[in-house]
């Protein structure tokens, strides 16, 4: 375990989830930070969470959500020097190069991510085309945006000029 664990990130609740999980299990206590954009949903399954452990008998305080989403309040978190053990930013190039220029505490630098899509032999072309240019093109910036495109290779010669 390391400790108490910060994790500061965007717009996705799947990431409070999956965050305040893994930190329960390896041994930690986690205070998340999210997005404005989800922030309802956080609160929501944050409380189901911290339920859950009551329900458990362990203490909810192991698992903490901060309940401003103001840049202030994310540079204070970035500072807790006394109280976290390391800060993971989860998110996009810029939010991660904010975390890492701002931090005084440690942080595990994640990187933006690396999201894959496959194209298999029997998929309908015209869709796989569709999500293909919606994942890379809507906002190319953001974490989850495509970078990496596998194709069967029974449709790859057909299919990949399409997709230029």
């Amino acid at each position: 375990p390391l400790g108490v664990i910060g994790i500061i990130y965007e717009s996705r609740p799947n990431v409070t989830t999956d965050a305040a999980s893994l930190c329960f299990k390896s041994g930690n206590a986690v205070i998340l930070r999210g997005g404005k954009e989800a922030f309802h949903s956080n609160q929501i399954l944050v409380t189901i969470l911290q339920e859950a452990l009551i329900q458990e008998a362990v203490s909810p305080h192991l698992i903490q959500f901060v309940d401003d989403t103001s840049r202030e309040t994310a540079q204070q978190l970035m500072r807790l020097n006394d109280y976290l053990d390391v800060l993971i930013p989860r998110g996009g190039a810029n939010l991660i190069k904010t975390v890492l220029t701002t931090a005084t505490v440690p942080v595990i630098e994640t990187g933006t991510g690396n999201c894959h899509i496959y194209v298999d032999k029997d998929a309908q072309l015209t869709m796989a085309t569709e999500i293909i240019v919606n994942a890379k093109c809507q906002r190319p910036s953001v974490c989850n945006a495509a970078e990496t495109l596998l194709i069967h290779q029974e449709v790859a010669e057909a299919f990949l000029p399409t997709i230029e």
